[in-house]
Parts: structure tokens; C-alpha cells; sequence
């Protein structure tokens, strides 16, 4: 099992996946090709759409949305339709929302612009060359995106990493508070289960005799089985899991939207709990935040794919022939991994 913390990756360039170089040296400054992308698009108007899947899908393509929203009319007014107008409500992005049954889509005002589809088989990692030994690696979706489009618009963006606006919360972290995220799309195969993450709670409170408080958030066809000294949320709306995850030093959970979610929730005080998502099926340097503070445990399958950049969907990968299932990540793996980031022993 690899154990990779958040944030910047700068590797040896032996050690790079298989991703392309950008054409420019971004880090020390140069630009993109200059195009015309960045007017042409401002004048047009421009709307993307966030797709109809999974709520990873949605959050990670904020990315997109962020680059677009930097690189035209700063002062564009963006509007945001879809079943999540809740969530999006609490996003720093300055959204104004609107509820509709229909794809979510972010657009300007000049709705009838340029259209981007957020497909996530098709963003490619890069690779930015530092010297002769180092690259710097954005294989972070919301950096994909971000990175795409900034070659469109033929402008340099802010960010260096981590693109994704944040969601607010008013809540604070409660010393010792940890949550469990089972909450999965294939449980089969992505979920470390309910009694995997109650043996993780049972390892920390026997390291560490301290007054610990454990919350699992499942989904609404859990097995409804109480779990000692572990407080269950079923079926809970993503917007409500902001404040749970807000009041936690760490959140543990599978691959899955709402880990995501965790690792985008931002405090009053602008700190967020550290999360470590757990991957078995995909690869853990692609669905990411690429956040300081969002973390991995990958199985072997899952490096394999960091590595050589590939998607089992898109790629027609059966995961099955390669070590991939969570249940195989040790309990004591995972509860070392979190005292270490937060300091607990």
C-alpha cells in the first residue's frame, strides 16, 4: 500500500508517470501560446456543463469552471443550475442558484456562448519541467481542467495547484472527532465497509486512551446494524455532511463524492479537517482536491494507474486481476496515517 500526503508533487524525472510536458515552463513563469481564447471567450459568454453523474464528478469539475470564471470578465455575474443548488449556495465560487431537475451547468450571463463538456476520461495529466532532474506533476482532475483551459485562453492562471473553490461552514473542529465515510456508488468494489472503518476506531481508541467521537456517514441502503461507540448518519444530504466534516480532524473515506466534499470543506477560521481517501479502483493522484490537506492510501492497482495514467472505465481494465480490493488496506495502516498528519502520537 502507498500512503501519498496532499498538495504540490515534484518527483525525480525517472520517477514522473506517463503524462505530457507542458509546452511552456509554467512554474518559472512562461506563458502559454498567446491566442485570442481568453477575449473571444469573454466576449462570447461561455457555460459548462458539469455532467449528470456522481457528486466527485460535479466537485472536481469546479476546476474547469474556476479557470473559466479567472481567465474572462472577472465581474461576470455566474449562475448555476442544477439539482445541487443547495450545496452550491455554500461554495466560495459566487454562484446565483437555481433548482432544476435537468444536468448541472454553470454558465455566464451570455448563457448562449461558447460550450464546455466536463468529461473526466478525457483531461490528460502534464507534466511541468523545473530543471534537469525535477518535474512538477498535475495529475489532479480539477487541475487537468484547469490546465486545459488555460491553454485555450492563452493567459496564465492563478493558481499553482488545487483549483477548486472551497464550501463553507460555520462549524469548528472538535479535538478528536473523527468521521467515516462508506458512503459509495459500487460498494462491492469501493467501500472498506462499516466494520472496516469500526476496526480503524477501535485501533485509535486502543492507542490512545482520549475522549474520542466517531461518526460513520452511510448510504440509504446501509445495513442498519448499530455499531459500538460509532454514531451512524444514513442517506445525509451532501450540503448537511459540510458542517459534520467541518467539526472533524479527520476524515477517513472511500473514493467517492463526498470524501471529496470533505476535503473542499473550509472553517471560519479558514483551516479544513485533513481527509484520506482510500483507492482501489482508480487512480489516486487523478480523483483528488490536490489539496494540502487531502491525503491517499492507494492499493497496488491504484498506482499502477497514477502511473501509467489510465482509466479501468475508459481503458476496458478489469481491476480484478491486480490487487485492488480496500479491505486489504490494514486498519493500523490507516490509523497511523491519520495520527501522523494530525500529530496525535
Amino acid at each position: 500500500m502507498k500512503r501519498q500526503r496532499g498538495g504540490r508533487v515534484i518527483v525525480p524525472r525517472q520517477s514522473a508517470p506517463l503524462a505530457r510536458a507542458l509546452s511552456y515552463r509554467r512554474a518559472a513563469g512562461e506563458l502559454p501560446a498567446h491566442t485570442n481564447g481568453a477575449r473571444a471567450i469573454s466576449h462570447l459568454g461561455w457555460s459548462v456543463v458539469l455532467g449528470e453523474r456522481g457528486l466527485g464528478d460535479i466537485l472536481l469539475a469546479l476546476g474547469l469552471v474556476q479557470a473559466l470564471a479567472e481567465g474572462t470578465e472577472r465581474n461576470s455575474e455566474l449562475h448555476y443550475q442544477g439539482p445541487r443548488a443547495r450545496l452550491m449556495q455554500r461554495c466560495r465560487l459566487p454562484l446565483k442558484t437555481s433548482f432544476t431537475n435537468g444536468p448541472h451547468i454553470v454558465h455566464t450571463r451570455h448563457s448562449a456562448g461558447l460550450n464546455f463538456l466536463a468529461i473526466p476520461e478525457r483531461p490528460r495529466a502534464w507534466l511541468d519541467v523545473l530543471d534537469d532532474d525535477l518535474v512538477e506533476v498535475h495529475a489532479s482532475l480539477p487541475m487537468r481542467y484547469y490546465l486545459a483551459a488555460e491553454q485555450i485562453l492563452g493567459v496564465r492562471l492563478i493558481a499553482d495547484h488545487a483549483p477548486v473553490p472551497t464550501f463553507e461552514s460555520c462549524e469548528r473542529a472538535r479535538p478528536f472527532h473523527v468521521v467515516f465515510v462508506t458512503a459509495t456508488s459500487w460498494p462491492s468494489r469501493k467501500d472498506y465497509g462499516a466494520s472496516g472503518f469500526s476496526n480503524i476506531a477501535a485501533v485509535l481508541a486502543h492507542r490512545f486512551p482520549v475522549p474520542w467521537t466517531f461518526t460513520l456517514i452511510t448510504s440509504i441502503d446501509a445495513d442498519p446494524t448499530p455499531i459500538a461507540n460509532i454514531e451512524i448518519l444514513t442517506a445525509v444530504d451532501a450540503v448537511d455532511c459540510l458542517d459534520v466534516f467541518a467539526s472533524a480532524e479527520v476524515v477517513i473515506g472511500n473514493d467517492t463524492g463526498l470524501t471529496h466534499l470533505a476535503a473542499l470543506t473550509e472553517r471560519p477560521d479558514g483551516t479544513s479537517p485533513h481527509v484520506i481517501g482510500l483507492y482501489g479502483r482508480h487512480a489516486h493522484t487523478k480523483w483528488t482536491t490536490g489539496t494540502a490537506r487531502h491525503h491517499a492510501i492507494a492499493t497496488p492497482f491504484s498506482q499502477m494507474l497514477s502511473l501509467a495514467d489510465r482509466c479501468p472505465v475508459h481503458d476496458h481494465l478489469d481491476d480484478a486481476l491486480w490487487p485492488s480490493s480496500l479491505t486489504s488496506i490494514p486498519a493500523e495502516c490507516i490509523a497511523d496515517f491519520a495520527s501522523e498528519l494530525v500529530g496525535w502520537w
